[in-house]
């Protein structure tokens, strides 16, 4: 690859480090994990450049690199079972490659902030240790006093209570445009 190819291909993988890592993430659900398997695909993708053709999407042909890497760290840690089946492997990468515009990132943002500030105290500050701090579910529930399972499924109700709450605003900002 020539050196104005090379300087083509860290243009675009910056550009794409984000939603590449966004999506990692989305697939692994541990920040530190995603992290680790960020920067592996991160340098696979430097190792194959030169299979990237220029002129077609950079951001798929990485998201197709990163879930090679997934599955082979799953492999590697002995917990396909508890992988994302390919199909939903293949949702999620569907929902990536279909990226919004800055605009409607920004209500879905705004929207997400609303929902997560009418939330309870403690769920906000659950959400929060686990999410931003990247808290381990086995600390949160020695915190708490309740088993992994039940902060499992503490997590899993405020996540589609907080979708269902991003869907009703967006529905309803969307009436109040027309």
């Amino acid at each position: 690859m020539s050196a104005g190819g090379e300087t083509e291909f860290t243009r675009l993988l910056e550009r794409e480090a984000r939603p590449l890592a966004s999506f990692i993430l989305a697939l692994v659900g541990d920040r530190h994990v995603a992290d680790d398997i960020f920067q592996t695909t991160c340098l696979e993708l430097w190792r194959i450049r030169d299979t990237f053709r220029p002129g077609t999407d950079f951001g798929a042909w990485s998201r197709t690199v990163a879930r090679y890497q997934v599955r082979r760290h799953w492999r590697k840690a002995g917990r396909e079972r508890l992988a994302f089946s390919t199909e939903a492997v293949e949702r999620i990468a569907e929902a990536y490659a279909s990226p919004v515009s800055p605009e409607e990132d920004d209500r879905l943002r705004r929207a997400l902030a609303a929902c997560v500030g009418a939330l309870a105290p403690d769920d906000r500050g659950l959400l929060r240790r686990r999410y931003n701090d990247g808290a381990p579910l086995k600390t949160l529930a020695a915190a708490s006093s309740r088993s992994e399972g039940a902060i499992k499924m503490i997590l899993m109700r405020l996540r589609r209570r907080l979708a269902a709450c991003v869907r009703r605003r967006l529905a309803q900002e969307g009436a109040g445009d027309g």
